[in-house]
């Protein structure tokens, strides 16, 4: 059963679609019209900026730690927690649960790629992804963490930070077997990950 319900993967495969799918937006929207070639520097580091792909970050798990995982999901000792960092770019935690149905949880960290980035050039691409990626998953703000948030149920759930020139995702799901009860806490979903990304914020 664990090698058939390898969620790690899954969510994985779905977090680099999401992304590919920004850079591909992001590229079609700039070939959409023959744009001046003579623009100031900030636009066009805005135009060119697609943020498709991960930033690699030496200590991508130490943003997010297993410690920080167990706290905020009650995990005693006796849960194995699987560790894994992906090319430097993707951290992920999974765990299981059985009881009258085996569940599986999965939570990645990862950065949008580049360096920091201004305001300007945040606020440009945030809403670039609203447009392309966000508005077909039931996107909603999230308060109080970072300079803004959002949450969205791509790939399960999947809260989105903005935060000092800085675009991380901190995704998090859960699959039950049988999968016809899936579950539907999502404020509960959405209270961790924040809770999360504001170990991450004061990593960074």
């Amino acid at each position: 059963m664990n090698r058939f319900f390898r969620l790690p993967k899954i969510t994985k495969l779905l977090l680099a679609v999401f992304l590919i799918n920004i850079g591909v937006s992001c590229k079609d929207e700039k070939a959409q019209k023959n744009q001046p070639k003579q623009l100031d520097q900030i636009d066009q580091l805005e135009n060119e900026e697609s943020f498709a792909g991960s930033s690699k970050r030496k200590n991508i798990c130490q943003l997010l730690t297993e410690t920080d995982i167990r706290t905020v999901f009650r995990l005693s000792d006796a849960v194995d927690i699987e560790e894994d960092e992906t090319r430097s770019a993707i951290c992920s935690y999974d765990w299981e649960a059985s009881g009258e149905k085996f569940m599986r949880y999965s939570v990645l960290l990862n950065f949008a790629r580049g360096k920091k980035r201004t305001n300007s050039q945040i606020d440009k691409a945030w809403e670039k992804q609203n447009k392309t990626v966000y508005e077909k998953h039931h996107q909603q703000k999230v308060p109080g963490v970072g300079d803004k948030a959002s949450w969205s149920d791509l790939g399960g759930g999947q809260l989105r930070v903005a935060n000092d020139g800085y675009i991380f995702y901190v995704s998090h799901s859960v699959m039950v077997m049988p999968g016809d009860d899936q579950p539907n806490d999502t404020q509960g979903m959405i209270d961790k990950t924040k809770t999360l990304a504001k170990h991450v914020i004061k990593r960074m």
